[in-house]
Order: structure tokens, then C-alpha cells, then sequence
């Protein structure tokens, strides 16, 4: 095997191809690239068991052939070289790197044969095309309230499906809260099995993509793939019943406070200050006066910051896990924000005002 390409194009695949190979074991094939050059084109692919990674970009091909090399060392050698083009030829179980033009500089790389390498999942299931913006927005807006508690493995997902009204919706929960965002995609969308979807996976998509242009989507009974910019990805789906998260949204509201999204953050950030480390417990005092922050910590101090709200209610303490509150507000994307609740030791919606098509459930500290 032996072929030309610039070295920024290759590194930037390397880069992407390292996040799905196996980083616990370096002796194990699922460690390594696959390269195959044929007809002035290079094809990666890398795989980790469950998650899988195909691209494919011009070359100039001299001698065509496929091996696998170590991608987390192949991906090193790459940063360490001049932006230029680089020459690649395998010989007795070597990969052998230059700098076109430099005889100073080389490398070689042990190599294992192609044929050791694990075949990649294949797709037979109907892709469906999506705005790249529109299911970023949506993995932003779930992703960080799923849970990381490993015994409860079907929490550790975003949990997607297809509504009787034909949006999108996606969901997070890891027990103390919950996000959901639902979409009207331009592009129609085929029913699909419900599906919970590892967070890697999710992440993966948004650093591949750019945000523009369209993704497609496939989801088969254990696993769900994209193509976009070039690049297939595919990962096995998390396994078991997600909760009904339905029932804990709460379909009517005793009382609602309406508050600017830029003054609470500034307020959960000064009361944040003086907030115990473990418990990371801050208390919302609602009354006809404003909203009182307040926190307390007996090796530092307290503090209690006034902000100004939209209130008629009765005087109501809540206590939050302040994350949990300043997450969803930096995600919000309007001036102001509306808490809704029945009572202080009940379910909490978060969501923007006016109404969009996300919202956040928190449940209060006792």
C-alpha cells in the first residue's frame, strides 16, 4: 500500500476516527484504524464494538492496499508533522511516514493485517433527513441531565421517539430531573421504534458536524446510524424500558412565577459563592415582594440576593440543587422564564416565556 494526501485532511479524520476505537485495551485490534486506499481514495474506519466510524476522502493512490495501524500513536505522529503532504507506504508489517520532500523526518509504525480487523455494522433501515441546527439544539437540550448511575444502565441514554403528532421528541432523565424537546421537522419522518441512545454517540455526531446543512437518521431495532459531512456513524442502542416520562410532567399549575432568565443566572451565580459543596443546596423564597435567593454554607458565610418576579401566590420556600436550575437557563434561549409548581415539594417546570418546545422538570431538595 502507498499513497499522498495533505496532512491537516488526514489528522482531522484520525481525530475523529480516535474517538471511537477502544482506548482500554492498546494491544486489542479495537484499537487500531483501518486504512484502505483504492482508486485515489483513503476509507477509515474505526470501531469500538459498539460504536463504529466510516469516512472517505481523495488520495493520490500509488500502490493500493488496506492495513490498521494504532490510532491513538498514528494520530501523535500525525500532530508532530509540518502541514504538508505526507507520503504513507506499508512494508513487512510497517507503515512507513514522511514528510514529502524531507529527508529528515520519518516514521514507522507497526502495522496488523486488514483481515483482523472487525467488520463494521451495515445499515438496511430507511434513512430519514434532518436539520443538522435543529437535532443539535435538541441533544443540547437533553444530553446533560442524563444519568450516570451505571446500575440504572437504560437512564444512561436520551431517550428518542416519534409522537402521535408527528414531532420529534427527545428526553433525559436521571432521576432528580428531567428534559424534553419536541420538534416539527421540515423533513418528513418515518415511524421508528422508540430508542434510547448512548450520550457518546450524540456527542460524536455534534463534534462531526457543522451545525448547516442535513443529517439522515436511521434506527433499526438495536442500533441507530448518521451520515453527514461525509462521515457514517453508527452505535448499538441501549437496551430496556425507558419510564413513562409523561407522567411526571404535571399537566396543570397552582401557581407560576415569571423571572428574567440573565437576572436569575446572575443571582445563582453570587449565591452560588457562599453554597455547600456536597449538598449544592440553595433556597427559592417566593412572595408577592420577589424572589429571594439564599444559601448557606457553616465554614463560609450565606448569602441572599433580591431579585425582581412576577408572582401572586402565597409565600413558598423551595429548595434546589442550584445546577439544576442554572443548567436549563443557560440552555434557554428567551428573555424570561416561567417556574411553574403546585407546591414547594412537588415537581418544578422550567420553561421559557413565552411557551417553546422544550422544557425542564426539576425535583425540589427535602
Amino acid at each position: 500500500m502507498k499513497f499522498t494526501c495533505q496532512r491537516d485532511t488526514i489528522l482531522k479524520e484520525i481525530e475523529h476516527a480516535n474517538n471511537f476505537t477502544s482506548q482500554r485495551n492498546a494491544l486489542s485490534i479495537s484499537s487500531n484504524v483501518l486504512l484502505e486506499n483504492y482508486q485515489n481514495t483513503l476509507t477509515i474506519k474505526s470501531t469500538d464494538q459498539k460504536l463504529g466510524f466510516t469516512t472517505s476522502f481523495p488520495v493520490i493512490t500509488e500502490v493500493p492496499g488496506s492495513t490498521t495501524v494504532t490510532c491513538d500513536k498514528f494520530q501523535s505522529i500525525l500532530k508532530s508533522l509540518p502541514s504538508s503532504d505526507i507520503d504513507f507506504s506499508e512494508d513487512d508489517g510497517m507503515i512507513n511516514i514522511s514528510v514529502r520532500g524531507d529527508k529528515n523526518i520519518k516514521f514507522n509504525l507497526k502495522t496488523l493485517p486488514a483481515d483482523k480487523f472487525p467488520k463494521l455494522l451495515t445499515c438496511e433501515d430507511q434513512y430519514f433527513s434532518l436539520s443538522q441546527r435543529d437535532f443539535f439544539d435538541m441533544i443540547s437540550k437533553t444530553t446533560f441531565s442524563v444519568g450516570t448511575d451505571e446500575t440504572k444502565f437504560f437512564l444512561t441514554g436520551v431517550f428518542m421517539e416519534k409522537n402521535a403528532e408527528g414531532q420529534l421528541v427527545m428526553v433525559s432523565t436521571d432521576g432528580k430531573r428531567l428534559s424534553v424537546s419536541r420538534k416539527v421537522f421540515e423533513q418528513e419522518i418515518p415511524d421508528f421504534k422508540p430508542c434510547i441512545i448512548p450520550i457518546k454517540f450524540l456527542n460524536q455526531l455534534v463534534s462531526i458536524g457543522t451545525g448547516e446543512g442535513l443529517l439522515s437518521l436511521a434506527v433499526s431495532s438495536s442500533s441507530i446510524f448518521a451520515q453527514l459531512n461525509g462521515h457514517t456513524i453508527y452505535s448499538t442502542l441501549i437496551s430496556g424500558n425507558y419510564p413513562a416520562y409523561q407522567k411526571v410532567i404535571p399537566t396543570s399549575f397552582s401557581y407560576e412565577c415569571t423571572v428574567s432568565v440573565s437576572a436569575l443566572l446572575d443571582g445563582l451565580s453570587q449565591v452560588a459563592l457562599c453554597v455547600d459543596s456536597t449538598s449544592k443546596k440553595i433556597f427559592i423564597d417566593l412572595d408577592k415582594n420577589g424572589m429571594l435567593l439564599s444559601s448557606e454554607n457553616v465554614e463560609i458565610g450565606d448569602a441572599k440576593v433580591m431579585i425582581n418576579c412576577d408572582y401572586d401566590g402565597p409565600e413558598t420556600v423551595i429548595p434546589f440543587n442550584y445546577s439544576f436550575l442554572q443548567t436549563p437557563l443557560k440552555l434557554t434561549d428567551s428573555e424570561n422564564i416561567k417556574i411553574c409548581f403546585n407546591s414547594a415539594s412537588t415537581a418544578i417546570v422550567v420553561q421559557p416565556e413565552p411557551e417553546k418546545d422544550y422544557l425542564f422538570v426539576i425535583m425540589p431538595m427535602h
